[in-house]
């Protein structure tokens, strides 16, 4: 009897491990999948989905030196690929022409750093060509995401989006925090 409830209890404890271990190994494994499509994408110029039933791709990497700091940006700001990784909104969703380039991702994951830029901060973004450009933080305001607040933005732009506060990361937030960006010639 005594061996079934150690037996048990064993099985159990080794349950509860997979399942707290589940969450973590999907992040990095994800994150690994998205730098690969991002690499061959950057090899062939073709898009490639991080994982087969993936509705989304890669298409820029931003970097942030001073912070030392990377991330790949996937392609549409929904909430699947937000998920993953932070991601660039559509119709801004293009590097290196001549609209702003807007990226939103979680205060509470992959956008959980925007804390730790500052004003004049470079940042580098990487086309799927290997083209860099470089931005310098101009602004970091905090607006009402419930006003439906037009974000005023220059061309050749570089905007990162996430919720606020960043210490809350219970609910829906009503405010974002918004780092805006001017491209250096």
């Amino acid at each position: 009897m005594v061996k079934h409830v150690m037996f048990a209890t064993s099985m159990l404890a080794l349950v509860f491990a997979i399942h707290a271990l589940w969450i973590p190994a999907k992040a990095w494994l994800s994150q690994q999948l998205i730098h690969h499509s991002w690499q061959q994408f950057q090899l062939t110029g073709k898009p490639l989905k991080p994982w087969p039933w993936a509705d989304t791709h890669a298409i820029a990497a931003l970097s942030f030196e001073r912070i030392q700091k990377d991330m790949v940006v996937l392609n549409g700001g929904d909430a699947t690929s937000l998920a993953f990784s932070a991601s660039a909104v559509a119709p801004f969703n293009r590097p290196n022409i001549s609209l702003p380039f807007v990226v939103a991702g979680h205060r509470d994951s992959h956008f959980s750093f925007l804390s730790e830029v500052y004003m004049e901060d470079i940042i580098s973004l990487t086309d799927k060509d290997g083209r860099g450009q470089l931005y310098i933080v101009e602004a970091i305001d905090i607006v009402d995401a419930s006003t439906n607040e037009q974000l005023t933005v220059e061309e050749e732009s570089l905007v990162l989006i996430t919720c606020y506060p960043f210490n809350d990361a219970g609910g829906e937030s009503e405010q974002r925090y918004v780092i805006k960006a001017r491209r250096l010639t």
